[in-house]
Parts: structure tokens; C-alpha cells; sequence
């Protein structure tokens, strides 16, 4: 299930940012891709809930700053 998900999160990053998938590493951190930034970081989390079907709430966007911060968080959220 996580081999699927941080599949799925690899398309979300490409979409959103505009890059290839394999240019969306598992240990990428927020600011390391230059469209990561805080308006990008929004549009990820719209994405993501999107993809996911998951809801991000405003406590939760500050948190989900890395490829394992929201890939834990998705897990989370389908259990």
C-alpha cells in the first residue's frame, strides 16, 4: 500500500509542480523544489485531498512538510 501511495503522491507532486514523477525523491522536504513554496504547499494540500480523498485540516497543512510526513498522514487517513 505505501509502494501505491507514494506512486499516487509522486503524481500529485508532477501535477502541481510540474515535473516529471521520478523527480519526487521519499525523502524530499519542503523548499527543496523551487514551486515548493508556501502558495505551492497549498495547492499540494488541495491535491492531495483531491487524489486522496482525504481532508487536510489547518492544523495539519503545517506538519505535512515532507514526502514521509504526508505519506504517514495518508496512511493515516486510510488506515
Amino acid at each position: 500500500m505505501q509502494d501505491a501511495n507514494f506512486s499516487k503522491l509522486q503524481s500529485v507532486f508532477a501535477d502541481v509542480f510540474k515535473l516529471a514523477p521520478e523527480e519526487i525523491t521519499p525523502d524530499l522536504q519542503f523548499g527543496e523544489l523551487p514551486a515548493w513554496d508556501s502558495m505551492g504547499h497549498m495547492d499540494l494540500m488541495v491535491g492531495l485531498e483531491t487524489a486522496f480523498g482525504i481532508e487536510i485540516t489547518a492544523e495539519t497543512i503545517s506538519a505535512l512538510i515532507s514526502v514521509p510526513a504526508i505519506l504517514a498522514h495518508i496512511q493515516s487517513k486510510h488506515g
